[in-house]
């Protein structure tokens, strides 16, 4: 191998460069190029766990700055529970980061009351800014970007139920991320197709060995690519161990 130090040979040569996140770190899609180079496909880095930017008319989110409650995001199939962060830029908190990994374009829906029973709600003679169980704050702009006027719950009319019904399915199209400098990883790498499982060797040049966030493999959040990064690392390493036994 060639680098700007010399050129060096080795029987065994693993590629563990990590993803094009925080490059204030030095990341890079360093590793995606050495793969490219023997001939590998890749996937190129997007950045995953990572905020959600807004169209102009969910630019009222952006009045909520600050405030964090639990929520349910779905994008796709896929369903997800946890806190929800209003940001200046955006949307964010776990919920919206763990999202931001199956989401690539299109509509997500946010329930921001997911125990809320609207049925019962209905019922109350309380205003909806009182019977509610969210932030005033954010009960206050919502009723607004809806249209809704903030009055006893058990005198909305059947549109205003529709319109209330809302708030547990909010659909909404992002127009993209925080970015790569916003992102806690990185989704693409080299296809995993092409990695052994047993060894995560290459499966085009013998001694060439992939491994963490180079690969086409990401977790949601919660530790599950530290864990990859660290389980890879042992499997590679037992692999070029036994490798060498033969």
């Amino acid at each position: 191998m060639t680098t700007d130090k010399g050129k060096y040979s080795a029987s065994s040569i693993v590629v563990a460069t990590g993803g094009a996140s925080y490059k204030e770190l030095g990341a890079s899609d360093i590793g995606l190029k050495i793969a490219q180079d023997y001939g590998h496909k890749i996937i190129p880095f997007a950045p995953a766990l990572v905020g959600l930017t807004l169209q102009p008319k969910e630019f009222w989110m952006k009045e909520l700055s600050g405030i964090s409650f639990p929520a349910r995001i779905r994008v796709g199939e896929k369903t997800l529970e946890e806190d929800l962060l209003f940001a200046h830029k955006g949307i964010s908190g776990p919920v919206v980061l763990s999202a931001s990994l199956y989401w690539h374009k299109g509509e997500i829906a946010i329930d921001f009351c997911p125990d809320l029973k609207l049925d019962k709600l209905t019922q109350e003679k309380k205003l909806l800014s009182t019977a509610l169980p969210l932030p005033k704050r954010f009960i206050k702009v919502f009723l607004d970007a809806i249209g809704l006027e903030d009055k006893p719950c058990n005198r909305l009319n059947a549109v205003e139920r529709e319109k209330l019904a809302r708030i547990q399915n909010y659909t909404m199209a992002p127009s993209g991320t925080f970015g790569l400098t916003k992102a806690e990883v990185c989704r693409g790498g080299i296809a995993a197709s092409e990695i052994e499982i047993e060894t995560l060797q290459s499966t085009k040049i013998k001694g060439l060995y992939f491994i963490g966030e180079t690969v086409d493999v990401t977790g949601e959040l919660g530790g599950y690519n530290f864990q990859w990064a660290f389980s890879s690392a042992v499997v590679c390493s037992s692999g070029i161990v036994n490798n060498y036994l033969k």
